[in-house]
């Protein structure tokens, strides 16, 4: 038995599971259908998602779409696909492009999603319309064979930390990955085209691919060729996918599909790492905010860059940043300093400018020493603002370009140097420090 085939015996579902899974699909569209047939309007129910083309991983999550005739307006269909997801769930309301209903069915995750029937996917009215043209494409491509390929490459993708389009992810759709193996036919055929993509990759499912993309890859949707199913990734998981294709061709192993477990830095570890890279630890927490992970790690990623940006304005010098979400929102910089000197050197006008007189009259005054000329252009040594970074964020952080829900700094802590190594920044010390690729012990 080959290394893949193996993988692939441990992916396949049992019969149990798919017993359990087509009870809980068939008690799901009965309540739903019932519901519907109470609404008194023509609706129709499909089941799409990995569920529906049998492309799951693990213990997948059922998404039901109704289908509403394209004559209702929107507000309409809003109102009438909550209230049947209430009825059928009793359940929480949950926000995409639309609401749609949440809850669980006989032990399963369900999404109930209400969505046009349109006739054709250019003439979507709301992104999820498109989904039910992605679902019948797949299985129109798709035999059994293909579909092992299929939990085989995103087993590999979960494997090496590149699955998901969600935005806490950036990687690839469970969509993206079954058109490639449409596209290439297999697992191995995948990994080999790969392994020679470029930054701005584009391909559809007809013809060669050329690199005239914007994106790290561009992926033409086959049933609307204006959208780009790749327009997620990011260029770290689009490069970390190309270097793990090479990793594997070479040197196949099933650490690539299950990765050892990563275990958390000891906090000797972390604190030994920063004194021998001779840089300083600075790490801001803050309340969660009660929001959904799609609209959360985007507002986290930004509140990261903004921050990072604020200290770079103050002369910090931020070699490296990450991240952790959990209970709270941490972030950690990794700083050349952590106390900057007490004054820095202060660029006026050249000498010929009109108001190069007021600079010195000015600066003569309130600089640190005498003004004096440099290239022709006035310098003076000042005292600086702020000298230390948790003083800066503490008291200038609001002025950060940070994300909506992040924006009042709510439960702001800062810690620096030997302050920061606590137990409770283990997570965030790790993911900034052991940046090993995940199938490496």
């Amino acid at each position: 038995m080959s290394l893949e085939e193996g993988v692939l015996r441990k992916l396949r579902p049992k019969a149990s599971t798919i017993r359990r899974l087509e009870d809980a699909v068939e008690h799901l569209r009965g309540l739903t259908e019932a519901s519907i047939s109470r609404v008194g309007m023509d609706l129709h129910t499909m089941l799409v998602g990995s569920v529906a083309k049998g492309t799951y991983v693990g213990r997948p999550d059922i998404d039901l779409f109704i289908l509403f005739p394209e004559t209702v307006e929107r507000r309409e269909l809003e109102r009438v696909g909550l209230r049947i997801g209430q009825e059928v769930l009793g359940s929480e309301t949950r926000y995409a492009e639309h609401p749609y209903s949440h809850g669980t069915i006989d032990g399963f995750e369900v999404d109930l999603v209400p969505c046009y029937a349109v006739q054709d996917a250019s003439s979507i009215r709301s992104a999820v319309d498109r989904t039910p043209f992605h679902t019948r494409f797949v299985l129109s491509n798709m035999d059994d064979n293909k579909r092992g390929q299929v939990l085989l490459l995103k087993q590999f993708m979960k494997g090496v930390g590149v699955y998901g389009a969600e935005a806490r992810v950036q990687g690839f759709s469970g969509y993206l990955t079954e058109l490639l193996i449409i596209k290439y036919g297999d697992f191995r055929s995948v990994l080999k085209a790969a392994a020679d993509w470029r930054p701005g990759t584009t391909m559809g499912m007809e013809g060669r691919h050329g690199m005239d993309g914007t994106t790290p890859l561009t992926f033409r949707d086959p049933v609307d060729l204006k959208r780009n199913v790749s327009s997620a990734l990011s260029i770290d998981k689009f490069s970390m996918f190309v270097h793990a294709s090479r990793e594997y061709l070479r040197g196949p192993d099933e650490r690539f599909f299950f990765p050892p477990a990563r275990p958390l830095m000891d906090l000797g570890a972390i604190e030994a790492t920063f004194r021998i890279r001779g840089n300083h630890p600075f790490v801001v927490v803050l309340d969660r905010p009660d929001l959904v992970d799609d609209n959360l790690y985007p507002q986290v990623q930004r509140s990261l860059l903004g921050l990072r940006k604020l200290l770079e304005q103050y002369d910090f010098q931020v070699l490296d940043m990450s991240y952790a979400v959990d209970k709270d929102v941490r972030m950690v910089f990794e700083l050349a300093s952590a106390e900057l000197a007490p004054s820095k050197m202060h660029q006026g006008p050249p000498a010929w400018t009109a108001n190069a007189d007021d600079f010195v009259r000015k600066w003569r005054r309130e600089g640190l020493g005498q003004p004096f000329l440099m290239d022709g252009k006035w310098m003076v040594y000042a005292k600086r603002e702020v000298r230390d970074p948790v003083t800066l964020i503490m008291t200038r952080g609001r002025e950060a370009a940070l994300g909506n829900g992040l924006k009042e700094l709510k439960g702001l802590k800062c810690h620096v140097g030997r302050s920061s190594y606590r137990a409770g920044n283990r997570r965030v010390f790790t993911l900034l420090l052991d940046r090993r690729e995940a199938w490496r012990a």
